[in-house]
């Protein structure tokens, strides 16, 4: 029945915390750890800024846009946050940036040039490492921030 099936096991690292310690690339980790607390501070700074987005959106389409970005970050904050204490056994200590906006249209504007310069960082960052669990944290975060920007322009463009 299952001849012809082929199965492949994925090894995903579990680390201690003397991983930083044992590994011989300690400058590229000590840059993976920074890569990863900017992820930590910039997802906790666009939980806040969509929190508030998503109180100005007049329709209903619009505050579902935001509010469907807005549990992905939570998401990657909880990912990046949990990736940074297996990796360190330390919590991260960071800082959130506030975004100011005067009306939903202009921080819907900067909201989607913020996915697009997230989601370069996050390419750049998955591309630095062969590490598979650190890769497929940047995967995720870098594939959903093309996809709220893509849903940011779509509300953006719709008259």
């Amino acid at each position: 029945m299952y001849a012809n099936t082929h199965y492949v096991n994925y090894y995903y690292p579990v680390y201690d915390h003397s991983f930083i310690r044992q590994n011989r690339y300690n400058s590229s980790i000590d840059n993976i750890l920074k890569a990863i607390l900017n992820g930590i501070s910039s997802e906790a700074s666009a939980i806040d800024f969509y929190t508030r987005l998503a109180k100005a959106a007049a329709t209903s389409e619009q505050r579902q846009a935001i509010e469907h970005a807005l549990e992905d970050e939570k998401i990657h904050l909880r990912t990046f946050t949990q990736l940074y204490q297996t990796l360190t056994g330390k919590k991260p200590v960071y800082q959130t940036k506030i975004t100011r906006f005067r009306n939903f249209q202009e921080g819907l504007r900067i909201a989607y040039e913020q996915e697009l310069e997230a989601y370069e960082t996050y390419r750049d960052n998955y591309l630095s490492t062969q590490d598979p669990m650190i890769r497929d944290a940047f995967f995720r975060a870098m594939t959903d921030e093309i996809e709220h920007a893509l849903r940011f322009s779509h509300v953006l463009n719709k008259k």
